[in-house]
């Protein structure tokens, strides 16, 4: 039984209670719990970052429980998996010969639950079709929720950056990071089943718009592109048709141009001003900027110890001590952040030449797994689309946040382990067996 596209033919209340009535009735008890608990995660990230790393944290340790009892250990032959181990442990031996063991190690340690989380939803929650689905719509209702709570933020407290409801220049990652799954489905949607004559379709293209010019309003370059360049990546992919790719593609600019054309501020945060910071362009005026210092900083350290690195996030207490002429062929001045704002700069900088060769891998093999899954259901726009939700937040040249750090790996394995659930999943039973 092919998958059916959710939240085209069955968006609405009555489909809901349906298919989580069925689904009860296939699953224990503990199990319902479990699952009610699993849907309820787009709503302990709208909260704060501590209810929603208690709620990763117990999934992922919840898991670890049941394959101790059950003895299925399966999952570690995956590949992806032994990579992600053979990286963490390097990861804690880096930590073991820092400058503060005891605070590297602590931080390179509890990383491991953000890839146990990915683990569990593809190997145990997010196995059955029917979860998947149910969460997909909850992640649209989160989506939702955070895009009225900042255009409510935008009428109270017009300002360039937005940060209700964490009170933090972080609220345009819930849209552009925890909501990449909804925003690949809605792409394709758009591309492959929009009718003029469908309220639906309409409601769909009204929900997309409305993520990006909010993502776009919080002031959060780096998610708002990462938001475009999802969409524009699953144009390309999902059964592309020249005619159809190129007035999508066309649809988004002008609508985001048009828009900014309102907001002159926001136009020249979104051009002038980014392309004078961008790092990667390599001139003596992007050189002066922070962001380029961040950079500079990382790589400095990870030349200064490039085997084992100064210890997972240790570059904020290793920066201060630097001599930028050190290294006098690397352009610029250090700026001392929490983090150099690049996840390979930072895993070289951390965990040197080997960390970065390590890491690098495990994201390949995520990659690699989240692509396999288009050969399980080629005519599923979550199996054909899910490599592109790694490929994006792991994407070399872009500006991240801490590689170790709470908030950006919350969002990212959240995606992450809906991408791989994709690889491994179980049709939906529509009866009682």
């Amino acid at each position: 039984m092919s998958i059916k596209m959710p939240l085209i033919e069955d968006l609405n209340l009555n489909f809901l209670i349906s298919r989580l009535k069925i689904s009860s009735t296939q699953i224990s008890k503990m199990e319902k719990y479990l699952l009610i608990f699993w849907l309820s995660g787009p709503f302990f990230y709208l909260i704060e970052r501590d209810p929603a790393d208690l709620w990763l944290t117990l999934i992922a340790i919840s898991f670890l429980v049941r394959s101790y009892i059950t003895k299925e250990w399966k999952w570690i032959k995956q590949k992806w998996v032994k990579c992600t181990f053979i990286f963490w442990i390097w990861c804690m031996i880096s930590s073991l010969l820092s400058q503060d063991p005891m605070f590297s190690l602590q931080q390179s340690f509890v990383w491991i639950r953000f890839p146990m989380y990915a683990v569990a939803i593809q190997s145990w929650i997010g196995k059955r079709e029917d979860f998947k689905e149910i969460m997909l719509i909850f992640i649209f209702i989160g989506m939702m929720i955070m895009n009225l709570i900042l255009i409510a933020e935008i009428i109270v407290e017009p300002k360039h950056r937005l940060t209700w409801p964490y009170g933090d220049h972080i609220p345009g990652a819930y849209l552009a990071k925890f909501c990449l799954p909804i925003m690949c489905f809605f792409s394709s949607y758009l591309l492959s089943k929009f009718s003029f004559s469908c309220i639906k379709s309409w409601f769909i293209l009204f929900s997309f718009l409305l993520t990006i010019i909010v993502t776009l309003l919080t002031g959060e370059r780096i998610n708002f592109l990462l938001l475009i360049c999802t969409s524009v990546l699953t144009a390309f992919v999902w059964k592309p048709k020249f005619l159809n790719v190129l007035i999508f593609i066309i649809f988004i600019f002008v609508s985001v141009l048009s828009f900014l054309h309102i907001r002159p501020d926001l136009y020249d945060r979104y051009t002038k001003i980014f392309i004078r910071q961008m790092p990667i362009l390599f001139n003596e005026q992007s050189f002066n900027e922070a962001y380029w210092g961040a950079w500079r900083s990382g790589i400095q350290q990870g030349i200064e110890t490039p085997i084992f690195g100064v210890g997972p996030s240790m570059t904020r207490k290793n920066c201060l001590n630097l001599i930028s002429n050190d290294i006098s062929w690397l352009p610029g001045k250090n700026y001392c952040g929490n983090h150099p704002h690049n996840f390979y700069i930072q895993l070289f900088a951390e965990t040197g030449i080997i960390g970065l060769l390590l890491g690098s891998v495990m994201i390949i093999s995520i990659i690699k797994s989240t692509y396999n899954s288009r050969n399980q259901n080629k005519n599923c726009p979550l199996h054909a689309t899910a490599f592109i939700i790694p490929l994006i937040l792991f994407f070399p040249i872009q500006q991240t946040g801490n590689f170790f750090g709470q908030w950006g790996n919350l969002f990212i394995w959240f995606s992450i382990g809906y991408a791989m659930s994709n690889n491994q999943t179980i049709k939906f039973r529509n009866k009682v067996s």
